[in-house]
């Protein structure tokens, strides 16, 4: 099997779930109570904290943990969303976000909505053909008042990055609205500081980094305030109840110890991104990719193809699949529902092209030999659809 969906999900490290075993064995106290063993729990999960705090140049009082990447978003949306409403129940809530958002960001606002009807503005931005925000269209998003603005990062369909540089002007010339960023896809794959990123609040998830699922954190700058989601207890200073997980934080924390420099990552995803696509050429297989093509605004590693000729990209993802070759056609978080990618949509794809579309994502423990056969396998799947016409053959 050539694994190749790791937006999805990654391969833990075998670090990480040592880390997990042991701690899950030596450290079982909770780590609220103040007896020897709590104590023991407690200072494996400050250790923890410390390491994904300094992951970001954060202090370990500005990580909040949390189950996945897609509470923490939760968290951050409506938790602003519902303080914002409480302190001035007669102001309208605006928050502004993208075309091209997760559906943990896109879906939550879609409940609030209903939740909080004239009470609540969505403004949505669209993007380029790159996939990049219209600049334009934010500008005038935000000539009236804006008290959140919501992005992802790095597109979990494309790659896609959005420019930090004009989200920093943006911040600097709207000090009263709130930043949040989706980090999910590239964090520790590129340079993140929150010392020098004037952000409110960044999302990440382990189990995008070869760490273990059922871990993540919402950074969350000193003085930003939000109505937690979960109440009960004073974890997490009172932002998120419930007894932590110390196992999973420290194989979380194993991870981005073992990430390696996001220069070397670089280099290694492009030389296989560029690998995979050298073999489709010469396998005589056309392909457009769908967004930017450089590396200054896409993620190494992460890229999105449409395969002209291919009728319907579940058929060739599965073709694909009883080959050896793992791929997805959309996000993992629609598993299971045949829909056209909201993201593709939004950046002007044709639906002829979007129809055979596939996602691909490397990983740091895949050689270019691996990847050149799965290009090839994939190169066969797409010339026996396009032979029969678009159908799959037995």
């Amino acid at each position: 099997m050539i694994y190749l969906d790791n937006c999805a999900t990654t391969q833990p490290l075998p670090e990480a779930l040592e880390t997990m075993a042991r701690v899950a064995r030596d450290c079982f106290g909770n780590p609220s109570s103040i007896h020897a063993a709590g104590r023991r729990a407690g200072a494996e999960l400050a250790r923890a904290r410390e390491v994904l705090a300094a992951s970001l140049e954060a202090r370990p009082s500005e990580i909040v943990l949390t189950s996945s990447g897609t509470e923490a978003n939760n968290l951050v949306v409506s938790g602003v969303i519902s303080r914002l409403a409480s302190q001035n129940p007669r102001e309208v809530v605006r928050v502004v976000t993208s075309a091209c958002e997760h559906a943990s960001v896109r879906t939550v606002l879609e409940w609030e909505k209903r939740q909080r009807g004239d009470g609540l503005e969505v403004v949505e931005i669209g993007v380029d053909t790159d996939g990049r925000l219209l600049e334009h269209e934010l500008e005038q998003a935000l000539a009236q008042p804006v008290h959140l603005l919501t992005l992802l990062h790095c597109n979990n369909e494309t790659g896609v990055l959005q420019d930090l540089d004009l989200l920093r002007r943006v911040r600097l010339n709207h000090p009263r609205m709130l930043l949040h960023l989706d980090v999910v896809q590239s964090y520790t794959k590129t340079a993140l500081s929150v010392r020098d990123l004037p952000v409110d609040f960044l999302t990440t998830a382990a189990h995008k980094i070869h760490g273990p699922r059922g871990a993540a954190f919402l950074f969350v700058r000193d003085g930003s305030e939000f109505d937690p989601l979960l109440v009960g207890g004073a974890q997490e200073k009172f932002r998120r109840a419930g007894t932590e997980d110390v196992a999973a934080a420290a194989g979380f924390a194993c991870a981005v110890a073992l990430a390696p420099a996001p220069e070397k990552h670089r280099v290694h995803a492009t030389m296989l991104e560029a690998a995979f696509l050298d073999e489709l050429k010469t396998q005589g297989t056309a392909s457009s990719l769908n967004g930017a093509t450089d590396h200054d605004r896409r993620m190494s590693g992460i890229f999105n193809l449409s395969f002209p000729g291919v009728r319907n990209k579940e058929d060739l993802q599965i073709a694909c699949d009883l080959d050896g070759v793992c791929v997805s056609s959309t996000s993992a978080c629609h598993s299971g529902v045949v829909s056209a990618s909201h993201v593709l949509a939004a950046m002007g794809v044709s639906a002829q092209l979007q129809a055979g579309a596939l996602r691909f994502a490397v990983s740091r423990q895949q050689t270019e030999d691996e990847i050149r056969q799965a290009a090839r396998i994939t190169a066969a799947a797409v010339r026996r659809l396009v032979r029969s016409g678009g159908e799959p053959q037995p």
